[in-house]
């Protein structure tokens, strides 16, 4: 049951990398997601003009940055002491010594490159500034 729910969480976690948002000329804010051919809005209620929408194709970073996103999540599941009992009741002390380290060293590693590869996407749930 664990399993499923972090797997749900970490699911959502990629899928939520892909998001974004844009405010029409009404202040209507839109939700979508970033497709290979433009800008998907989830509701339907407003259309992009093909070539405001071509900006909101996918990128590489994209990829990068939800499977980094994917790597803090499990650092965060790892550093949470009653999610690792359920999957290493009893953890060998090398297994320890990893089950301490490593959410810490994937953190550090994940926010220099969130840092260095900032994305432009304001996804749901988040500010938006403008048109871009």
């Amino acid at each position: 049951m664990t399993s499923v729910l972090v797997a749900i969480c970490g699911f959502s976690c990629v899928i939520l990398s892909f998001t974004d948002s844009y405010k029409d000329k009404n202040g209507t804010i839109c939700y979508g997601f970033a497709t290979v051919h433009g800008f998907w809005i989830i509701d339907g209620s407003a259309t992009l003009p093909q070539e405001l929408s071509k900006k909101y194709k996918l990128r590489f970073i994209d990829f990068a940055h939800a499977f980094m996103s994917l790597l803090v999540f499990g650092a965060v599941v790892l550093f949470d002491r009653n999610t690792v009992n359920c999957f290493f009741p009893a953890p060998s002390a090398e297994a320890l010594e990893v089950l301490t380290a490593l959410p810490v060293g994937v953190g550090v590693f994940c926010s220099m490159l969130f840092a260095t590869f900032p994305t432009t996407r304001n996804g749901i749930g988040f500010p938006v500034p403008g048109n871009k």
